[in-house]
């Protein structure tokens, strides 16, 4: 048989050193990681107007029965089922910044939280209040196919 290992108060010291360290980094990595990741940006429906008129593309995640009845102008129909990364990329290939909206606003947060664990690079923001805010406030819209 070997010979016994003999462990000193000095290396018990190390060892609880070593993990200690280990557990602070690891914990710490963890807890600010999610700062690092992309994450959409809710906004208002005045806001979302203002981003529009500055460029941003609007994609709207309702049915296209619902697109087609009314829709902000200009905006893409990008059914929640059917959108990727690779849609938007393909409609925004100067990756503009981009407004996610539905109806009233539940489905676009998990479209945009979708869009971004695909790990979409742009800027996304959220319509908070939907289309039926935007119509609301009077907003313009356009209607059919």
């Amino acid at each position: 048989m070997g010979a016994a290992k003999v462990v000193t108060p000095d290396l018990k010291i190390n060892r609880m050193l070593k993990y200690f360290f280990l557990f602070f980094f690891l914990s710490t990595h963890l807890l600010f990681a999610d700062d690092k990741l992309m994450k959409y940006i809710p906004i208002d429906t005045k806001e979302s107007l203002k981003r529009i008129q500055e460029g941003a593309i609007v994609i709207d995640v309702r049915y296209p029965n619902e697109h087609n009845k009314i829709r902000i102008e200009n905006s893409y129909n990008i059914p929640f089922k059917e959108i990727t990364v690779e849609k938007i990329n393909s409609i925004n290939p100067d990756n503009k910044d981009i407004i996610i909206h539905c109806t009233a606003g539940i489905t676009s947060k998990k479209v945009a939280d979708n869009l971004v664990a695909q790990g979409y690079q742009g800027t996304i923001y959220e319509m908070d209040k939907g289309l039926i805010d935007w119509v609301n406030l009077g907003f313009k819209t356009e209607q059919g196919i």
